[in-house]
């Protein structure tokens, strides 16, 4: 099947990241990258081996809704963001030029400066305090969450652990920090002791159903269906009867209303947990006695 790169859709994108294409993004400095192309999560994010693009791909997937796709090599490595969707599945970026059969070499993308603007507004440096002695801050240190990943503090503030470095995604109200710079292990030590912020709870990603075939939600207020190319379809829902909420908006049932649109993963994330779901009617029992 021939996509044109410039009107793509969402359902378009998952299916060429299923199927054997090669994906030609052009990066930030006019360069040409080729390779595969990748629907992006949290787990391919975290396990990027380019410091700077593991950062930035992890706080775009965590404060935005935006579902983002990749251009990888053969290895999984990741060399290049390809195409955005809003959160209403709309193209709001888009690089790609070309997508062939035939796969090709890719170029690892720089993405310095793409790092610099993101980072300039973020949580306060680090003040290390002059009576911390080396010992406490070590101690402080060994206490501090090994693995990758989002952490939440017992203050309410949200991180993102990446190597040797955390980022604030959240502060304690809930918000963007206005401004926030990457803290080493050490600084972040000595800053959390201050601010009380352990314990810290990893925050994990709800996996989605591989399965394709019919899933409702936990109330049976919504009918999604997975396709064999991981598409989403919102197939049917309920709301309230317009009709009758305008005559009694305080009594109105709801009713069943068809969809069939397709729906990001993220949304179908947010109705969780989902339960496969067999439509049709049972095979009737034969009666013996009529038989």
């Amino acid at each position: 099947m021939k996509y044109d790169p410039k009107k793509l859709t969402y359902g378009d994108a998952l299916r060429i990241a299923t199927a054997n294409m090669t994906v030609t993004v052009e990066d930030e400095n006019g360069q040409h990258v080729t390779g595969k192309l990748k629907h992006l999560d949290m787990d391919d994010a975290l396990a990027c081996d380019n410091p700077a693009l593991r950062d930035l791909m992890a706080l775009s997937l965590i404060i935005s809704d935006n579902e983002y796709f990749v251009v990888r090599d053969d290895d999984g490595r990741i060399l290049c963001p390809a195409i955005r969707f809003d959160h209403n599945l709309n193209v709001t970026w888009n690089t790609i030029i070309s997508i062939e059969e035939n796969p090709d070499d890719g170029k690892e993308l720089d993405v310095s400066e793409w790092k610099a603007k993101l980072f300039t507004d973020e949580t306060p440096t680090v003040v290390v305090d002059k009576t911390t002695t080396d010992t406490q801050a070590e101690e402080w240190e060994a206490d501090l969450p090994k693995a990758n990943g989002i952490y939440k503090a017992a203050t309410g503030s949200v991180w993102l652990h990446s190597g040797d470095t955390w980022t604030p995604i959240l502060n304690c109200h809930g918000n963007i920090p206005p401004s926030a710079l990457q803290q080493s292990n050490p600084e972040f030590a000595i800053s959390s002791h201050k601010a009380h912020r352990w314990p810290f709870e990893r925050e994990v990603e709800k996996k989605l159903p591989t399965r394709p075939g019919f899933y409702r939600n936990k109330d049976t207020t919504s009918v999604y269906y997975l396709d064999s190319y991981g598409v989403w379809k919102l197939i049917a829902y309920m709301c309230p009867d317009f009709d009758l909420q305008l005559k009694d908006p305080w009594d109105c049932p709801s009713v069943p209303v068809l969809s069939g649109e397709v729906v990001s993963e993220k949304q179908v994330r947010n109705d969780m947990p989902l339960h496969y779901y067999k439509l049709g009617l049972k095979q009737p029992k034969e009666d013996k006695e009529n038989s």
